[in-house]
């Protein structure tokens, strides 16, 4: 069932059209919630209940993707179509067993609302995965995250410009001011200046997101149609400005990985004829336009790039590192106590306090090491796991690469997986089974890159 066929019964052709309409609401609502305290989620609520001392509310809104699952159900069932073959399974394998495993280290149970939080996260993980390889088009994909990087990089330029909040409360956008407490920003001379949020709890993770959609944009662009294709430049170079706004270090690091990895497996210079004059002009142009933006960017903005990635001993930029130091011992002590099983998911924090007497109250944060973060909870083989879902795609394209000079097919869902796997040496907002964001995004890039390798010819 990979498309609506001319003979296919009317019914199942407006069910399915239906949910993947439904889907696409609920991914790009979804991704513009930054918690689900707030937001649009909230709106019209419908049930309202407390689990573990945490008060949680279910809007409307939030039946939309059962609304989804339960429309394609139907026309699954009305048509009956073929199975997935065994190569779209094994490119899944990694991300579903993973889910598996987060699931069964549930028990026993410590904390009955994490439990709830991370049986939801993955259930939306592995939905999404087996959804988007059963109805998400390259094409239909690329549409979906550029209309996310329209919306959040356009936000988040605006928030930078602004130096503070623009006014999307009504969607759950955080109180930002740059004079704020808990407020991410970058002090120059005095002046604190606020990084971009988007609608997004932080300016990191906005920056992984923005990362992983430029670049699986970049991979799908031809796959566009050519009525809509500016649209897509449009959004990356929106999302691109969202994404130096950021100032997350991390994400840039990403994204540059990706591009150089989709320049060598793309070989996109071979497929141009530079010999005509009208390819030579265009190159010129972009170039030109490239190098006026970033030399406009780095000098208007220089001393905020020198903070990050030079000043390191800036008290803001000394702490953060001081923090991540101080985590990864901790981590590294979980690992060795339990080190097949893990803790269990969703009790990293509660595992440490759990190893320290009421006379040291130490203050506990999650480590900022997804590949840690996963060995702590589910054990060295969880770690593995999450290597295999971020790692697997760009390794399997780059031997094709290998072996015939080049490969474009799926390189944009391979290049932002590969920048997953860059963001997670230095965070963890990506941890599937902590949220619904990493659940669903990864999702979709894993099911899309799924599907690539179904239909692969």
């Amino acid at each position: 069932m990979h498309s609506v066929e001319t003979g296919r019964p009317c019914a199942s052709g407006w069910l399915l059209k239906f949910s993947r309409a439904t889907f696409a609401a609920s991914f790009l609502l979804i991704m513009l919630t930054p918690a689900w305290e707030r937001g649009t989620f909230n709106v019209l609520p419908i049930v309202r209940f407390r689990l573990s001392g945490q008060d949680f509310q279910v809007g409307a809104l939030a039946l939309l993707p059962a609304v989804a699952t339960i429309t394609w159900a139907l026309a699954y069932l009305r048509e009956r179509p073929g199975c997935p073959s065994c190569r779209a399974a094994v490119s899944l394998a990694p991300m579903l067993l993973f889910c598996t495993l987060a699931l069964v280290r549930i028990w026993p149970v410590h904390i009955r609302h994490r439990a709830a939080v991370t049986v939801v996260a993955v259930l939306i993980a592995g939905g999404t995965c087996l959804y988007v390889m059963q109805e998400g088009s390259e094409r239909w994909c690329a549409g979906l995250l550029t209309a996310l990087l329209l919306l959040q990089g356009g936000a988040a330029v605006v928030q930078f410009v602004k130096q503070g909040s623009i006014g999307l409360s009504w969607m759950g956008e955080l109180w930002l001011d740059p004079d704020g407490q808990g407020i991410s920003v970058i002090d120059v001379a005095g002046r604190r200046w606020l990084r971009a949020y988007g609608l997004t709890s932080h300016p990191n993770a906005l920056g992984g997101y923005l990362s992983m959609g430029i670049l699986a944009c970049l991979g799908a662009v031809r796959a566009v149609p050519s009525s809509t294709r500016r649209w897509t430049w449009g959004a990356i170079l929106l999302g691109s400005m969202g994404l130096f706004f950021t100032f997350s270090r991390s994400a840039w690091l990403g994204t540059a990985v990706g591009l150089l990895y989709l320049a060598w497996v793309m070989r996109p210079w071979r497929a141009v004829d530079w010999r005509a004059p009208r390819v030579r002009r265009a190159a010129l142009l972009l170039g030109g336009l490239l190098a006026v933006v970033a030399t406009v960017l780095g000098v208007a903005y220089r001393d905020l790039l020198a903070t990050r990635l030079l000043r390191l001993g800036d008290p803001l930029e000394a702490t953060s590192i001081r923090e991540r130091a101080e985590d990864y011992p901790q981590a590294w002590g979980l690992i060795r106590v339990a080190p097949l099983q893990g803790v269990g998911s969703g009790y990293y924090v509660d595992a440490l306090w759990a190893g320290v007497g009421a006379d040291r109250p130490p203050g506990f944060r999650k480590v900022h090491n997804i590949y840690l973060l996963a060995a702590a909870e589910l054990g060295i083989g969880g770690a593995l796991l999450w290597l295999g879902i971020v790692l697997a795609p760009s390794a399997v394209l780059a031997c094709r690469a290998l072996r015939t000079g080049g490969a474009a097919i799926g390189a944009g869902w391979a290049a932002a997986l590969l920048s997953a796997a860059v963001l997670g040496v230095f965070d963890n907002y990506l941890y599937i089974p902590s949220t619904w964001w990493p659940a669903l995004y990864l999702g979709l890039l894993a099911g899309a890159w799924a599907r690539v390798e179904d239909h692969r010819e």
